[in-house]
Parts: C-alpha cells; structure tokens; sequence
C-alpha cells in the first residue's frame, strides 16, 4: 500500500497545535480564587489540584536574580489518552479515504506509544533557579521532576541510573578548557529504537534497522552485538589548550596564534574488542608504535606529513577504558593523572573554585574554562575584523568591539538522577537570567556579523559605480568642449573649460573621497582610488 509521507507529516503537526489548544482549554480544573482581607493585603491562594511545586521549589534557590516554576503535570497527564481522542477526531472526518485514514492510524499509533513507553507523562515539573555565590559567580540549579516510584520510561534511563563517583575527572590534565562526561547506555538505546520501529508499522524503517547491525559488521569487521556489550555506559569529550606551545591559526587576511588544541575521546569499556579491531587494522603498517606495559596497551601512528602543531593519533586501552587521542602525550598526561602521579584539573585554583559546594558524584558533569571563552572570542574578533578590512573599513565599530569584548564565560555543572527526577547543579559566570535574555543580545549580534561585512561591501561598491559613472561624464565633457574648440589630442582642459558641460556646471566629486585628474584630450580622467577607474 504506498504511503502518505505529506499527510503523514501534517497530521502529526496538526496533532501537536491539538495537544497544546486542547490542553489550554479542555479538562480544567476551576482554580481556587484569592480574596482580600480587611487590610487590604492578599492572602495566601491554595491551588485547587495537586502540583508539585514544594517538591522542586525545596531543591532550588529563592534569592537569587532568576526563579522559575513550571507546574507540568496538568498538561501532561493521561497524554496519551488525549492522543487517542484526537485520532478518533481525525479519523472522522468527511472524504477521508481509506488508504488516508491508514496512514493517519499509523502516525498516531507512533506519537503514542512514544508517549507511553518514553515516560514524559511521568514528569510534573520543571524548576530553575540562580543566584550570585560572589562577585561575577552564579550557583544555576535545574530540575525535571517526578515522583518517587515514577520515571521509568526509556527517557529517564537513557542517561544513567545511580549516581557514581566523577571518575572522568581523574583523567583531565590541568589544561583542559572543554570537557564533558555523561552516562549514555547505548545498549538500552538500541533495544528501544529497535522496539519503537517494530512497533511503527513502517516496513521502510522496519528494514533499514533490520539492516544496520550487517553493514556495521561488513564495514568494521566487528560483530555488532559484542561491540555493544563491550560499552560500559560512559563516554567523554576532552580539549586541552597548551599553555607552552603555540601554533597559527590561518585566518582572512592574517594569522592568529593560539595556544595548541589537544583531542581525547574517552570510552568506558568492558573489554578489548574495539581496541583490539584499531591493533589489527594498524599492526600491519611499519611505522606504528606499539607500547606494551602492565595496565596498558597503546598504539600510535605518527603523521608523517607536515602539520601545524602535534598530530600523533593514538589509542589506548587502560584501567577499563578506551582513550583515542590527538597525541601519546596527552594519553600518558591523562593516564599520570588517574594514576595520581600529577595533579591535572582538579588540583588548579580555577576548577577548585567552581567545584565549590558542588556533588562529588552524578551521572555527568561539564567544564569550560575561561581561558576556552578568551581563546574563542579572540577568534571571532579577529574574523569580524578581517571580514570587516576586506569591505573597506579599518576595524569593527565600537559598539561591536564591545560585544565581542565581554568577560568569557567559564562554568562547572553536575547532574545527578535522582528518585525525584534529573537535577543539575553548577556554578559560572552566567545566570539562568543571562541565557533567558541570550537570545535578544545575541541574535542582533550574529545578524550583525553577517550583514555589517556586506554593507560595508555594498556601500564600496555602489561608491566605486558612482564615481566611474562621474569620470564617464568628465570623458564625456572634455570631447565635447575639444570638439567646440577645436582642440587636438594632447591638449589639457582645466576644470573651468568643462565644467559649462556638466551636469548643473559642477565639476562631481568622488564619492569615497578621491581627487580627479582631467587629463589631456585623447585620454580618460582618472581618479586617485586605483579601483576607481574606467577602465
């Protein structure tokens, strides 16, 4: 039977505008209204149906510059039941064929049972909150609640189950400027993914998944069920920024140097089986270099070609975990580490600092330092300003340079599952409040960015036309006055003679601020502004 992909894909939008209008109107509760005493103040109003309000207001905040509360359960209550209504809704109506009612079944049937089986009915409130810990320091709390006993729906365990001890931490060298760790149970993952499109009706879906594990295997010559089983729930990012080296950064119109970018991508493992695959693949090439030692296994294959900067891409296999990194060295800084031979991030002021008050344990955590935002907008300064000196103007205007020019932010957070739902907590130079006003800062920025390199372009370019279209009249005037005096080529005008057969009897100016030169009979004028030219 061939499919409706436009309806399909209409219905499920009109769907979504349904939920959100019939939640706004439909099944409410009368609230409970407020009176007023005989002094005139107002007193305490009492909801007329059970939030959760105390539940997440007592893990937040109250005195700080930013507080929200966003009672959820109203709206989300028995969803998939009001789904189910909407279908009935749809499917009744006039003119539908059979093959269009079939469809619309379908989509319906996946919107709820991803309702169903992802847990979001169990979520009834969202809170957040900041408040400044000291000067230019916000402590930034956000939380998803539910109930004790609910949240069990694939969206609640997807990120992790208990919270553990931050052992990602362990492997960060002390120059890290951006790195995140979070449980992500790609097991589980799959085994939803594999349910939900069973479950779709769609044989397209259907088959591609079918499908997936054997070219997997055929591209990696890894078995697709053992690479899964070989994960242990944990990945990580890591950018270190050298504080001894250096490297350019080739940029329009000049070069900008920076401290030296290192990249290790962390996996927690259950076994060898994806180290042993990179061996296998790399064992056979002379120039790997391969480092057997109690605890560690690491193979490097240096670039020999030339390149900015050090570029030794390694794996390793260590301690129950799978380390591919930029570099042996930074492998070895980040193994030294765990091993407590050197100090790494946590023993700096900075992280110290952010730490501060911080859980010790969660099922993620992210770090920026400040010196990944100076590096960053520097970047972006240094582009805007090259961009900017290709259309003709010597640098950004003030008030963009103040943009640019603000303090880099820095940030620590923590999340944590907890049996009320996903909470995370972390302290940095931006409040909730700085990122509820984001948007209004930043977009006129960015569109400034685009559009001031172009304007600047534009307005060149129409000056450049208007002074060639000013030299084609000068041209213009100075053959008329040699023809009426009868002048022969070589002979020069001065600008009293032409001016009579000029528009107005004005000799016109440049519009970007160039002189002209009349020149002898037989040859156009020129302007100073070599680009301004008739030819």
């Amino acid at each position: 039977m061939n499919k409706n992909p436009r309806l399909i894909g209409a219905t499920i939008l009109f769907l979504i505008g349904g939920i959100a209008l019939m939640n706004s109107g439909c099944d409410k509760k009368p609230a409970a209204s407020g009176v007023t005493n005989q002094t005139g103040s107002a007193t305490a109003v009492v909801s007329a149906e059970k939030t959760s309000f105390n539940e997440v207001t007592a893990q937040l905040d109250p005195s700080g510059n930013f507080y929200l509360y966003l009672g959820t359960a109203q709206w989300l209550e028995q969803l998939s039941t009001k789904v189910e209504t909407w279908q009935t809704n749809f499917t009744g109506a006039p003119d539908l064929t059979p093959e269009n009612a079939t469809n619309i079944n379908k989509a319906f049937a996946i919107v709820n049972q991803l309702i169903k089986d992802s847990g979001i009915e169990d979520m009834t409130g969202l809170g957040m909150s900041s408040v400044e810990i000291e000067k230019g320091m916000f402590r930034n709390k956000l939380l998803l609640h539910h109930y004790p006993g609910n949240g069990t729906g694939f969206l609640w365990k997807l990120c992790g189950k208990e919270p553990h001890p931050l052992a990602g931490l362990d492997l960060l060298p002390a120059d890290t400027a951006l790195a995140f760790f979070l449980d992500m149970d790609l097991p589980l993952l799959w085994t939803v993914t594999q349910g939900e499109v069973a479950k779709s009706g769609f044989p397209q879906a259907q088959e591609f998944f079918k499908q997936l594990p054997a070219q997997f295997e055929a591209k990696t010559q890894l078995k697709w069920d053992a690479v899964l089983k070989s994960l242990g729930g944990e990945i990580g990012l890591v950018l270190t920024l050298s504080e001894s080296n250096t490297i350019p950064i080739p940029l329009p119109g000049a070069a900008m140097v920076i401290p030296e970018p290192g990249l290790l991508l962390v996996l927690k493992v259950n076994d060898d089986t994806i180290f042993n695959r990179i061996d296998q693949q790399l064992k056979a090439n002379p120039q790997l270099v391969s480092v057997e030692q109690a605890g560690l296994k690491m193979r490097t294959m240096p670039i020999p070609l030339p390149f900015i900067g050090t570029l030794r891409p390694t794996a390793a296999s260590s301690g129950g975990y799978l380390l591919i990194a930029s570099s042996d060295a930074l492998v070895k800084e980040a193994l030294a580490i765990k091993a407590g031979k050197s100090p790494g991030l946590k023993g700096t002021e900075e992280f110290k600092r952010l730490a501060l008050n911080l859980p010790d344990q969660g099922n993620q955590f992210t770090f920026m330092s400040e010196r990944f935002g100076r590096v960053l907008f520097q970047v972006q300064q240094q582009m805007m300003n090259a961009q900017l000196t290709k259309g003709g103007a010597a640098a950004s205007p003030p008030w963009l340079q103040a943009f640019y020019q603000s303090r880099p932010a820095f940030a620590y957070s923590v999340g944590v599952n907890t049996p009320q739902g996903c909470l995370m907590v972390g302290n940095g130079s931006q409040s909730f409040a700085n990122c509820a006003l984001l948007p209004a800062v930043a977009v006129p920025g960015i569109l400034a960015a685009i559009a001031i390199p172009n304007f600047v372009k534009a307005r060149a370019t129409a000056q450049q036309n208007a002074c060639i279209n000013n030299l084609r009249q000068m041209d213009a005037a100075k053959n008329q006055w040699s023809l009426e005096k009868r002048k022969n080529n070589g002979d020069v005008p001065t600008a009293a003679d032409i001016t009579p057969y000029l528009f107005k009897n004005q000799l016109p100016v440049c519009p970007a601020g160039g002189s002209y030169t009349i020149g002898p009979v037989g040859e156009t004028p020129r302007c100073s502004i070599p680009e301004h030219s008739l030819h």
